[in-house]
């Protein structure tokens, strides 16, 4: 459906690869559609006149660094100084949690940044990127969602990157906000937000002279011997994460003590 009136709002739709822009290869599949390809998919963003695309990477998402998610941060930036209204992020699924939520903390502009993509590629039956597009430039194009920080939309719900996380492998509503339900919904070519969000947002500013520090992330389990800590540390990690139990319990010792 073409929104019966055009939408004025400046929109900048920037894609990075991933599901959403997949094409048959002769190994498989590749992200190689362009920003403005993915556009083209979607009769119905025919009723917004100032929307353009900019391809930014064309890669899987478990690919993206964090050096990808800052020069994004500031590609985000450089738009609204020159006008946008809102700006919408195609990328892969695996890591559109962690980079929606990069994004959160390295921003600090009031108007929308949407993060989209699609659980199935379009050479699959039911394809849902251009439908999870159209929604998230609706998002983008409202004023209600001005203020919230960095959005996920997708199947129709809209999340805000502090809270959502992807919860499924192949489904089609794969993303969830667990601790707070959705802060919105597209309806019927409408946009609505029912939550805001609580406490004040985060900001980071990124460094003038960023440095490749590794961090380590390690997961401990029952009976567990420590090895993969000694290995963290022996490969001259800068830090190091420790997921353990209850309050962070941990086994020392030889086994059995």
């Amino acid at each position: 459906m073409v929104d019966a009136e055009p939408n004025k709002a400046a929109i900048v739709v920037m894609a990075l690869g991933g599901t959403i822009a997949m094409t048959d290869a002769a190994a498989g599949v590749s992200p190689k559609l362009s920003a403005a390809e993915l556009v083209a998919a979607v009769p119905a963003l025919s009723g917004y006149p100032n929307l353009s695309a900019r391809s930014f990477r064309q890669v899987p998402s478990p690919h993206l660094t964090f050096a990808d998610l800052e020069a994004l941060a500031s590609a985000i930036g450089d738009n609204f100084r020159e006008g946008a209204d809102g700006v919408v992020i195609t990328q892969g699924t695996d890591t559109i949690e962690e980079a929606a939520f990069a994004l959160d903390l390295l921003l600090d502009a009031n108007a929308p940044v949407v993060v989209t993509g699609a659980m199935r590629s379009p050479t699959l039956a039911g394809a849902d990127g251009p439908a999870n597009l159209l929604a998230a430039v609706r998002t983008a194009a409202s004023a209600g969602a001005r203020g919230l920080g960095v959005i996920v939309t997708f199947n129709d719900e809209i999340h805000l990157a502090r809270h959502v996380c992807k919860r499924h492998t192949s489904s089609t509503a794969a993303f969830v906000s667990p601790n707070t339900g959705p802060a919105g919904f597209v309806a019927e070519g409408r946009v609505h937000i029912w939550s805001r969000g609580v406490g004040m947002r985060p900001h980071v500013e990124p460094s003038p002279s960023p440095r490749e520090a590794r961090v380590a992330l390690v997961t401990l389990s029952m009976d567990d011997d420590g090895a993969l800590v000694a290995l963290a540390r022996d490969a001259g990690f800068d830090g190091m994460v420790v997921e353990a139990s209850a309050a962070g319990t941990a086994r020392h010792g030889p086994p059995g003590s």
